[in-house]
């Protein structure tokens, strides 16, 4: 009985040694095909990807996720060594997706640019005796001059690509409406967009200055898959799916942010501090589903800085901090 039960565990041994039917070990996949590799061990998730293009899973998962909008089945898992191992949908889809031969990148062809408040709501106001006269400065009038202004300068460079205002003139589009413009915007197989919302800043303390670019928070996620309109078979893995595709859209707002603020140190920072890169949910910012920035340009409640702001020929210097920081984003992600 012993020397069976020894025999047993042996063979049950061997076996866990053996990949189960039809898996392939992942990396040298990830070799041969020339991917990158990103691993968040946290939440267990990987992304392959390579000029543009992305194929995202969760370990153990069922499902995959193709350039945020295509789901297939297959999964990874690791093997009793801890190596990664996929079965043989996920290695097609692996295969098919980031073909040797495929050279193409995803590009940015739509810049969304938003100016803030406007019209009824003219959001911050500054009001300082300055010189011994009066002087008022409305966040509303600061905000279009700069939006206008860079869609000018992107509209120059970038003749094939779609520059858009979410306003022209001292109207008060609703917060729904900014995001819908850009959330309704129909993309191509291998386009991308972002969205560039500008505001400027107010404080109790009339001491507070500087410049400062905000990103949604990693750990916040909103619904970018509606469970309704996949397969049903699918729709309990929405959350993960959507969990997936909003970590692409945050590494690559903090990408923008970085590129921004730097742009904008490097025109205005002998002037203005910078005050580095700030995460929170706003809500515009939030239900754009793409990637996306908030610019404070400066606090209007400070004296000085108000002074900057009310100055053209300073706007047009942080305005093309703004644009460096936008075209340097642009082409690290592609052209």
């Amino acid at each position: 009985m012993g020397k069976r039960i020894a025999a047993a565990a042996l063979l049950f041994f061997l076996c866990a040694l053996i990949p189960a039917a039809g898996q392939q070990a992942l990396k040298p996949e990830i070799e041969s095909l020339g991917l990158g590799f990103r691993w968040d061990p946290y939440l267990e998730m990987g992304v392959l990807e390579r000029s543009g293009h992305s194929l995202r899973f969760t370990l153990d998962g069922s499902y995959y996720l193709l350039d945020g909008n295509e789901i297939g089945s297959g999964s990874v898992t690791r093997n009793k060594e801890g190596s990664l191992v996929a079965d043989q949908p996920f290695i097609t889809a692996l295969r098919e997706h980031f073909p040797v031969s495929d050279v193409s990148a995803v590009s940015v062809t739509t810049i969304i640019i938003d100016a803030g408040h406007g019209g009824k709501d003219p959001g911050a106001v500054g009001r300082h005796t300055i010189d011994g006269k009066p002087y008022v400065i409305k966040e509303k009038d600061i905000v279009l001059e700069v939006a206008k202004e860079l869609y000018a300068m992107l509209s120059k460079n970038y003749p094939e690509k779609r520059i858009m205002l979410t306003r022209n003139d001292d109207v008060y589009p609703t917060l729904e409406e900014r995001t819908e413009i850009a959330n309704s915007v129909e993309l191509g197989e291998n386009e991308a967009m972002v969205f560039i919302s500008i505001h400027a800043n107010a404080s109790l303390n009339s001491k507070a200055s500087g410049f400062e670019v905000w990103y949604l928070p990693p750990d916040y996620r909103r619904e970018l898959i509606d469970p309704e309109s996949i397969d049903p078979n699918a729709r309990e893995v929405a959350p993960i799916l959507n969990t997936m595709l909003e970590e692409e859209y945050t590494v690559e707002s903090i990408l923008l942010a970085r590129s921004v603020s730097a742009g904008m140190e490097q025109m205005i920072g002998d002037k203005s501090e910078n005050r580095g890169l700030k995460e929170e949910s706003w809500f515009v910012v939030r239900n754009a589903k793409m990637p996306s920035v908030l610019i404070e340009l400066g606090f209007v409640t400070n004296p000085e800085e108000a002074r900057l702001l009310g100055d053209a020929g300073y706007l047009k210097k942080l305005t093309q901090g703004i644009y460096n920081g936008v075209v340097g984003f642009i082409n690290r992600f592609g052209e």
